[in-house]
């Protein structure tokens, strides 16, 4: 037992003393994080900011070609109709909405224009980047080089990026959203643009560090009990432990105290990157329930409309900035964006003509779930609260009341509708379940009673992140001790030279 005791301390003296400073910089950083994520550009702002379409708009676009495969999305551009087709996840082609011919790049002119439309502000300087930086480090925006960088002269020393291919904005960084990225989310997401551009090796980077970090926060709890003192009658309660020199103390205590919120933390982290092997827990469908039911665009559908039957039949007192072609349960449909981002008036292509769709009801989303699930058994209610999976969220509006589907299937499939576009929000399966606990809720305490109260989700995430904080700075400490001993050991012996006194 006393050599299990010495392996489990070596090992955590070890891997400890290897990765504190990395625990200290992802709990530092963990505190800005609570507070400031990395820089995005507003999708609720870009929309704000599109011109609205006129009737002269519809009567000489064309309908979109059935070549186009992906999204399709009308909206106008340096105040020209376009059609935006998307292929991937930010990868786009954008034709003139007139002659179907593919745009021409944006001009340094034209970008300027918008970035100044966008912020109000005048423009500084620009440049035109041909690879991505720092506050671009994703290597899906590759599509979209080259790309201006704007340089806005006002206060919040803002940049705005404008791809030079499709014309849209794709990142807008102010100083402050900067430093509190280098402060928070870069240290903790270890978002260098090198390592981060190459996703295979960030991912492995971050799942290695995370599960050596594992072993650390392991190994210390085990640790943290070996070195249990037995308390005499009267003693403070800091006498369970036996160190009396304050560093081994107050680590002893903390990381007795704080080790395993800790350990959940990393745990968590390192599912933030690794899937739940699918040995575990398996997932059956080839294709995901989601994909099956959001269906692709077939554009063939809705070449019998012309633009000025679509128009008339959604024109109105209110303007329109968008509309995306779709087709939902097997039904060419049109969703009109007017002044909700993420809120559309659904349109419906029939045999004779164009017509306003109401919310979906019970009968076709059980006819639709049917046809595309045919055999498998089912449960559809509507949901009028946020339940465990379908929860509120800081990027997207979630909608209630909603749809929830449950496949009895072999994955345990449950999926959330959205009554007005009939599309699917959320979708959990089995694994996707497990998933979502391991990580989201450990790492950021994502439970129903506490996302209901921010305010306390909040204060338990900084108190727990200042114990893990503790934990991890006595432990930096401890971490070079214990590497200038061993450093010490390893070096020669020097000897010290022997006087020999002389007999004369």
């Amino acid at each position: 037992m006393s050599r299990f005791k010495n392996i489990i301390l070596q090992i955590h003296n070890l891997s400890g003393s290897v990765l504190s400073l990395m625990f200290v910089i992802w709990f530092l950083s963990g505190f800005v994080l609570i507070f400031a994520g990395f820089p995005h550009a507003s999708k609720e702002e870009r929309f704000l900011h599109l011109s609205f379409l006129t009737k002269s708009d519809f009567d000489s676009i064309q309908a979109p070609s059935e070549s186009f495969t992906g999204e399709i999305e009308l909206e106008k551009m340096n105040g020209n109709p376009v059609y935006r087709v998307y292929s991937g996840r930010k990868s786009q082609k954008v034709y003139n909405a007139v002659s179907l011919n593919e745009s021409e790049k944006t001009t340094k002119k034209e970008a300027v224009n918008l970035a100044e439309n966008f912020t109000g502000a005048k423009l500084q300087s620009v440049e035109k980047i041909e690879e991505l930086d720092q506050w671009i480090p994703w290597d899906y925006y590759n599509p979209l080089l080259p790309i201006y960088k704007c340089y806005l002269n006002d206060k919040d020393h803002t940049r705005i990026y404008i791809s030079e291919k499709t014309g849209s904005i794709i990142q807008e960084t102010t100083r402050k959203s900067r430093w509190a990225a280098r402060l928070g989310a870069i240290p903790h997401w270890i978002y260098f643009k090198s390592l981060r551009l190459q996703k295979g090796l960030w991912l492995k980077v971050v799942a290695w560090i995370s599960f050596l970090g594992i072993l650390v926060s392991i190994t210390g709890l085990v640790a943290g009990f070996i070195r249990l003192k037995k308390r005499k009658k009267n003693s403070q309660w800091t006498e369970f432990s036996p160190y009396k020199k304050f560093w081994y103390k107050w680590h002893h205590i903390t990381g007795f105290l704080f080790g395993f919120f800790v350990f959940t933390f990393i745990l968590s982290g390192f599912f933030s990157v690794v899937d739940i092997p699918k040995s575990l827990v398996p997932v059956h469908a080839k294709v995901s329930a989601k994909k099956v039911w959001n269906q692709k665009t077939d554009v063939k559908q809705h070449a019998a409309i012309s633009m000025s039957d679509l128009w008339n039949a959604i024109e109105d007192n209110k303007p329109i900035r968008k509309v995306v072609w779709k087709t939902v349960m097997n039904q060419a449909c049109f969703w009109v964006y007017r002044d909700q981002f993420e809120l559309p008036d659904v349109y419906v292509a029939a045999a004779d003509g164009v017509f306003a769709k109401p919310d979906y009801s019970e009968k076709e989303i059980s006819s639709w779930c049917k046809s595309a699930f045919a055999g498998t058994n089912y449960d559809l209610k509507e949901l009028n609260e946020f339940d465990a999976y379908y929860q509120k969220s800081g990027m997207w509006k979630r909608p209630l009341p909603a749809w929830q589907l449950n496949l009895h299937d072999a994955d345990h499939t449950c999926m959330y509708i959205h009554p007005k576009t009939g599309e699917v929000i959320k979708s959990y399966n089995s694994n996707d379940r497990g998933r979502r606990w391991l990580y989201k809720s450990l790492h950021t305490l994502d439970f129903p009673f506490l996302k209901q109260h921010e305010w306390l989700r909040k204060f338990l995430l900084l108190f727990l992140s200042l114990g893990g904080t503790v934990v991890s700075v006595s432990g930096f400490v401890l971490g070079i001790k214990w590497i200038r001993r061993k450093a010490k050991k390893s070096l020669p012996v020097r000897l010290k030279p022997v006087k020999i006194k002389s007999n004369d």
